[in-house]
């Protein structure tokens, strides 16, 4: 590690205890948390689920309940081991008002029973893992793996003679991003395979020798080699970035806002619905993506400010409103090895995209008609946006810097705590503009597999607690089915109504592309 990332490095600072201090993604997640515990939950914090199916062993009599949970509970214990930072902790330091982050050591077999007893649970319910996720989880501070046991209902990968089980990962953010979340599940099945083949003949890590610590992960600005400071030509785009984001809050056309039930003041319940495309249509949908050089992320992306005009009230004259809202990126690619790959999963190495992502889009007058040249106009509309979304998409892609600016982009936009005052802070109120972001999860059959010997996996997601007023839309595409889902807060918005917006991106992409779907 360079010297000027010393501060990055862990330090023993009593037994079996080391910590180090956060960068500034880890930072701006904490800060989230920390403004929002008022509310009794936490902000943003993820939530990964996968569905399991083992298939019972010819060779061996056990293939029961006790053999699967065995072999689960071998493999979470496998990945404290393979990526330590799983079990680590983001602390805030009210005299010092800043957050340092924290690992513990589980040097012996009591060590390691305690961390399992209290990471590893096993849930009684009749729901599904999706169900119980919607049905205010807890959001322990120690990342946790909750193991629950599905209804005997007909569902895809539950036939007879199989167990099943749903996997549901909480953690808090400043632990591990989405990306992160759906590589280390991925992991997890390729260990639970094997620990459940192996039965007892698997060998578990040793944690006695502190063979770990080679496997923690660092923070961004280490995982991708940063320099400690930004030339001088790096600082003025900074500052001409925040100079125009001034602008932009000062410009007379309205925003586009997502509609909202007003009253409530403190978020409630963290809902996600989802939406899914049969393998036909998402194969129609891929081929024209490919056809017209734009991806299914380009198109739902562009879809959003199309439907969220289509909920505005309209006027006598036609309208200007302006859609803003931003893209993460996963910055992996940009890291050095191995913090590029699954051998790094539970850290924070995305970005955002630093500059607004705008949209100007009119609002049709009252009485307008869908005639022919209404329905040619809608069409010339989507693809104008398309190409906005897919320009901006592109700029940052391109952008040989954009991922060495990241750290500075994202203390850009964290709050500053006020001193530390008894008992928690004032709730923020719910935005009076509220729109919606999205997140491509891309290909995930590529991090988590659909087969891993016995297991077949299937309804990889996950999510990170919404509670503002907005919308978190997610993209993703597994068994060759697309899927598009919503996180929103039960304060604020009902299921109904998110659940037409999904509906209404999906209308927009399938109309708008009808001349490139056969």
């Amino acid at each position: 590690m360079a010297a000027q990332y010393n501060k990055y490095a862990w330090q023993q600072v009593e037994q079996g205890v080391w910590q180090r201090s956060v960068d500034e993604i880890e930072q701006a997640y904490a800060v989230l948390s920390k403004l929002y515990e008022g509310s009794g939950r936490m902000f943003f914090a993820i939530t990964g689920h996968i569905s399991l199916s083992f298939n019972s062993l010819d060779s061996l009599d056990d293939g029961s309940d006790t053999r699967v949970d065995t072999a689960l509970r071998k493999a979470w214990l496998t990945l404290r081991h393979d990526h330590p930072t799983i079990a680590s902790q983001v602390k805030y330091n009210a005299g010092m008002n800043s957050f340092t982050k924290l690992y513990r050591t589980i040097p012996t077999i009591a060590d390691q029973q305690v961390w399992l007893d209290q990471t590893f649970v096993k849930v009684s319910t009749n729901q599904t893992g999706s169900e119980w996720a919607n049905n205010d989880p807890p959001a322990p501070e120690l990342p946790t793996l909750f193991v629950i046991t599905p209804p005997s209902l007909p569902r895809e990968g539950n036939r007879p003679g199989l167990i099943c089980r749903d996997l549901v990962l909480r953690s808090p953010h400043d632990v591990i991003d989405g990306v992160g979340t759906l590589l280390l599940l991925g992991n997890l099945v390729n260990i639970g395979s094997k620990a459940y083949n192996q039965g007892s003949l698997f060998q578990l890590p040793t944690f006695d020798d502190g063979s770990e610590f080679g496997n923690m992960s660092p923070p961004f600005r280490v995982a991708a080699n940063l320099p400690k400071s930004l030339t001088e030509r790096q600082q003025q785009r900074l500052a001409n970035v925040a100079a125009l984001k001034e602008q932009q809050l000062e410009s007379n056309i309205p925003l586009l806002l997502i509609p909202w039930k007003k009253g409530e003041v403190v978020p409630g319940m963290h809902q996600r619905i989802a939406l899914t495309i049969s393998q036909e249509k998402t194969s129609k949908l891929l081929h024209a993506c490919s056809y017209i050089g734009v991806t299914v992320t380009h198109l739902f992306h562009a879809a959003i400010p199309i439907m969220m005009r289509d909920l505005q009230t309209k006027g006598p004259k036609q309208q200007r409103a302006r859609y803003v809202s931003y893209i993460l990126r996963n910055e992996r690619g940009n890291c050095t090895e191995p913090y590029n790959s699954a051998k790094h999963p539970a850290a924070l190495y995305h970005s955002g995209s630093g500059t607004s992502l705008l949209v100007d889009i009119n609002i049709p007058a009252t009485g307008d008609n869908n005639t022919l040249e209404q329905h040619r106009a809608e069409s010339k509309e989507f693809f104008r946006v398309l190409q906005e979304m897919k320009k901006f998409y592109h700029d940052i892609r391109d952008d040989a810097e954009h991922f060495q600016l990241a750290p500075y982009y994202w203390a850009a936009g964290t709050r500053e705590l006020p001193p530390a005052v008894k008992g928690p802070l004032a709730v923020p109120p719910p935005s009076a503009q509220p729109s919606v972001s999205i997140s491509s999860l891309g290909i995930v059959d590529k991090i988590i597999p659909p087969e891993a010997g016995a297991i077949s996996v299937f309804d990889p997601w996950v999510t990170g607690e919404e509670l503002r007023n907005g919308l978190g839309f997610f993209l993703g595409t597994y068994r060759n089915q697309l899927c598009l889902s919503a996180a929103y807060n039960a304060a604020w918005h009902s299921k109904q109504e998110v659940e037409k917006y999904l509906e209404t991106c999906v209308d927009v992409v399938f109309r708008g592309l009808e001349s490139y779907i056969f």
